[in-house]
């Protein structure tokens, strides 16, 4: 299994550090407040902007980071269509935070909301079944691996006796 060396944990942070960093003013570019909705009361603002906005953006960086350099863990044996899914829906579950939370800073009634909570959730709980059978299948063969290699041990010393 390849493993991550100081330098990889470098480029991790400095990607996930410069793409959060960019994110959080992105926010207020890309997803403007529209007249007439509602914002959160000022005492609320120190507690909303780290919930609503700073950390969906370090989950989007990391995000970034991991479908940049988390390719080189992806498993080539077994399953490797599986691998890539659970590979790609990991990516979906950081990166679509930052969406997420911005639509909703900035949705114009119910009828919004539905729509944005049925793209985004929709698509959290498949990437989450994916991730989900993609760790079964590994725990599966490990433990079927760890029978037929018990198994061989015990063949191998039985004859041998």
């Amino acid at each position: 299994m390849n493993e991550f060396t100081v330098a990889d944990r470098i480029k991790w942070f400095a990607v996930t550090a410069g793409v959060a960093v960019a994110a959080v003013p992105l926010s207020f570019v890309l997803w403007k407040t529209p007249p007439g909705v509602a914002a959160p009361p000022p005492s609320l603002l120190p507690f909303f902007i780290p919930i609503g906005v700073v950390i969906p953006a370090v989950a989007f960086g990391f995000g970034v980071a991991f479908l940049l350099f988390g390719g080189k863990l992806l498993r080539v044996d077994g399953t490797p269509g599986m691998s890539r899914a659970a590979f790609l829906s990991i990516g979906w579950l950081l990166l679509n935070w930052w969406p997420h939370s911005n639509f909703h800073r900035v949705a114009n009634g119910w009828a919004n909301v539905v729509v944005i909570d049925y793209v985004f959730h929709a698509t959290v709980i498949a990437a989450t079944y994916v991730v989900a059978i993609f760790f079964l299948r590994l725990i599966r063969e490990r433990q079927t691996a760890r029978q037929v290699g018990t198994g061989a041990h015990d063949l191998a010393s039985t004859t041998s006796a």
